[in-house]
């Protein structure tokens, strides 16, 4: 691994281990891990958010790997991007958006005549 990529590394665990101290730290409340949910995935600001990052370098990643004639391990690695950001990153915002507002946490129900 080269230098750059080590401390590029330790950086990132940094950053994580604050956020964990953050949220979980002894005085933590449900701000706190607003607040932390938002940092690693916010729909309105998506590239600002951890998992937006993430997801954005893996795109990138797979985009290169492409151009370079690895197209089925390019189209895996975007279907990781879509997980990452998609998956992952919509139920954190859901979960965020409970602790803020009160929303359910569930997906949202169909509507039926017995739910009407």
């Amino acid at each position: 691994m080269s230098a750059d990529t080590t401390t590029a590394l330790a950086a990132i665990r940094l950053g994580l281990d604050t956020l964990r101290t953050h949220a979980l730290g002894d005085t933590a409340d449900h701000e706190d891990h607003v607040t932390v949910l938002q940092a690693l995935y916010d729909d309105r600001d998506r590239e600002g958010s951890v998992l937006g990052m993430l997801s954005e370098l893996i795109t990138d990643l797979g985009i290169v790997l492409g151009e370079q004639g690895a197209e089925d391990v390019a189209e895996t690695i975007d279907e990781a991007a879509g997980y990452v950001q998609d998956s992952a990153g919509m139920r954190l915002e859901r979960a965020r958006a409970v602790l803020t507002e009160g929303a359910p946490a569930g997906p949202p129900q169909a509507e039926t005549s017995q739910n009407r």
